[in-house]
């Protein structure tokens, strides 16, 4: 087994051999093979997205039995599922401890019958909007 000394430089290097995979409007973890590194019996498998400028992380919990509408972003939309299980267009099954990549202008929707909560990641040029009208949310403050 070799030997590799990760550094952001490596680590970028390593996810740009793989962008070939990830050509598709919806990207799934499963769909891309990354070297995993072990750290004896700990593994670290990095996620093979460049989050350039991505600056607005969020912790999204969405209810069981939960649809949402066909829509789409004018950037890449990363989601890591933490807990739960969703599915996109119908077809597409996202499971717990998988991620997902929408691409820019790519027309999806999600229904939950579990719930489930995920890590997301949107630009500065972008804004986290709601369903509702005018895309503003309430806020507990």
């Amino acid at each position: 087994m070799a030997e590799i000394l990760e550094t952001l430089s490596t680590y970028i290097a390593r996810i740009e051999k793989v962008q070939d995979q990830m050509k598709k409007p919806i990207v799934l973890s499963t769909d891309v093979t990354m070297p995993t590194l072990k750290d004896g019996d700990i593994e670290k498998v990095p996620i093979a997205c460049l989050f350039n400028g991505v600056s607005m992380f969020y912790t999204v919990t969405v209810p069981p039995k939960t649809h949402v509408r066909t829509h789409s972003h004018d950037e890449d939309i990363f989601r890591y599922v933490v807990r739960g299980s969703l599915t996109i267009n119908d077809s597409i099954q996202v499971n717990e401890g998988m991620w997902f990549l929408i691409r820019a202008n790519t027309s999806y929707k999600i229904d939950t019958e579990t719930g489930y909560t995920s890590i997301m990641g949107y630009r500065n040029s972008s804004a986290c909007l709601s369903n509702q009208p005018g895309g503003k949310h309430l806020i507990d403050e």
